[in-house]
């Protein structure tokens, strides 16, 4: 294998002290390097890689994106002369697709150094900082260093918060952990307990099938990025719902709503509410699952086995199109 030659400007980090000077990260931090120059991606894994990080090369866009929807990187370069000179075009597109967010730190490649008003529009699309080769590496990894501590940092307690940002809804791990504070609840007061999942049918959004793990990439969530043809069902969940009602975003563009002192009755008038919010709410293909104990005094059923339930309820109405637009989980006979 041929190995990349580097101008003293451009050489691996071999003079910078290990303990002292080089970066720390929480995790091993992620780096996509897309460009269509070989030499420029080669060489940048050589610096990034001797300063720890994981490095991915693409030389195209379909490439890139294939890349980022397999992978939670730290960072991002973009060769501006990628696609004939789209690189931040194709840059917008991912962050518009979901594939990106702006937490993560973009620094734009130029083969020739840019004028200023090029500098300036790739700033103005979200790039950290354009850089023109050869470059200095120590400068390069120290600088990004301080730009990936904070990603991850922010990664972290984003992980471990039980709000979507972008809702206002519980994410994933809270839905979780409120869920069984209400099953706590309804158990000591012996009431009932709903909960409601609201998705789409098959063939208007695909539904997941998937079980729900607290612990998923929250970049799977409706977490980071709502995308604008979910937001009509976030605003008719908080319209339909009660300030004691729970809700919440989960994978696969689900909703779920978690209603105490609510018996099967009260679910569906609630599930009917959030549904008919709107009347085009029946051509969106919006349909809903629930599940409701009404005595969880001396119940077996878990938080999960709410969600869980509700969940298949949902897959069995977005399933099969002759099925009602609400459906109530009904064990199965084995």
């Amino acid at each position: 294998m041929s190995v990349p030659v580097f101008p003293p400007t451009l050489r691996p980090l071999a003079h910078l002290a290990p303990n002292r000077d080089r970066p720390t990260f929480l995790r091993t931090p992620i780096a996509v390097v897309v460009d269509e120059q070989e030499w420029t991606t080669r060489a940048l894994e050589a610096i990034l890689g001797d300063a720890g990080f994981a490095v991915v090369q693409a030389s195209s866009r379909r490439e890139a994106t294939d890349v980022l929807r397999r992978t939670r990187p730290d960072t991002v370069f973009v060769g501006l002369g990628l696609e004939g000179g789209q690189g931040m075009a194709v840059y917008a597109k991912w962050v518009e697709d979901g594939l990106l967010d702006f937490s993560v730190p973009v620094v734009a490649l130029a083969s020739v150094r840019p004028d200023r008003d090029t500098r300036l529009k790739a700033l103005g699309a979200g790039a950290w900082d354009v850089l023109t080769l050869p470059l200095d590496a120590d400068e390069l990894v120290l600088r990004l260093g301080t730009a990936v501590r904070a990603k991850q940092a922010a990664d972290q307690i984003r992980e471990e918060s039980l709000v979507d940002a972008a809702t206002g809804l519980y994410n994933a791990r809270g839905v979780l952990q409120k869920l069984s504070e209400l099953r706590s609840a309804a158990s000591r007061n012996r009431g009932p307990l709903a909960c409601i999942v609201v998705g789409r049918r098959a063939g208007s959004e695909p539904p997941n099938t998937g079980d729900l793990d607290p612990a998923h990439d929250p970049r799977d969530t409706i977490g980071l990025r709502v995308r604008s043809d979910h937001s009509d069902a976030v605003t008719r969940i908080w319209r339909a719902t009660r300030r004691s009602d729970a809700k919440g975003a989960l994978p696969g563009a689900r909703f779920v709503v978690i209603a105490p002192n609510t018996d099967l009755e009260g679910a569906r008038r609630l599930a009917a509410r959030i549904l008919d919010d709107a009347p085009e709410s029946q051509e969106e293909g919006l349909v809903a699952g629930l599940f409701v104990a009404d005595d969880l005094g001396s119940s077996p059923v878990t938080a999960s086995d709410f969600l869980a339930r509700a969940s298949e309820a949902l897959r069995e109405t977005q399933l099969q199109v002759d099925r009602p637009r609400i459906l109530g989980y009904e064990p199965s006979a084995n």
